[in-house]
């Protein structure tokens, strides 16, 4: 006895075209949001390592400003007993900054501006500085007559200096803080997006 064949399924839209171009869709989706989450976390990542290593250029700061402090402290006292004009090494170390900014993706951050505030305004100290040593220059070759105006423009420099230094270090301690602080939440953050993303990839591969 011959046995009959088997009667084909209908076609169904439902099974043949919309099942699957929704398990595509779902994947194209998910695989979009773990590259999206991958970049926010290589963003983060990068940011967290930026400041940092900002914190560990901000220590070595701070003692150099600690150090400049009582170099120019001095040199008012030197100055006030007839001694020479100084001269200063105006460069700050501030390597870290200038070399690794442009390398982040996203500086919308209150502590990202207020550290870029606090480099940028660095180079009002630096201009201070510059101008002292002018000062002192001058002062240096300045004859009698003209040795106590240029000794009191360059004693009014240094005392604006000195100021300038001891603000500087005083915005360097608390931005250090801050710091600190900030860097507690986001290596929390990062490792769980980092973690989101591997799950959304491994759902998005099945």
């Amino acid at each position: 006895m011959q046995v009959p064949p088997p009667i084909p399924e209908p076609f169904s839209w439902l099974r043949e075209v919309l099942v699957p171009t929704l398990f595509t869709l779902l994947g194209a989706i998910l695989g979009f949001l773990a590259g999206e989450m991958r970049d926010d976390w290589r963003a983060k990542k990068a940011s967290v390592s930026f400041v940092r290593a900002i914190g560990l250029e901000l220590d070595a700061l701070s003692d150099q400003l600690d150090a400049s402090f009582h170099e120019v402290r001095g040199s008012i006292e030197r100055l006030r007993t007839g001694g020479t004009g100084p001269q200063f090494a105006a460069g700050l170390r501030t390597i870290v900054f200038t070399s690794q900014l442009e390398k982040l993706r996203d500086v919308n951050d209150p502590l990202m501006l207020k550290i870029v505030h606090f480099y940028s305004d660095l180079g009002t100290l630096e201009q201070i500085w510059v101008l002292v040593n002018e000062m002192a220059i001058e002062y240096n070759r300045a004859d009698s007559k003209q040795k106590q105006d240029a000794s009191n423009r360059l004693l009014s420099g240094l005392i604006s200096l000195q100021q300038q230094i001891s603000g500087f270090g005083s915005r360097l301690k608390v931005l250090r803080r801050e710091i600190a602080a900030w860097l507690v939440l986001p290596s929390q953050t990062t490792n769980l997006i980092a973690l989101f993303s591997q799950k959304i990839d491994e759902i998005a591969n099945h």
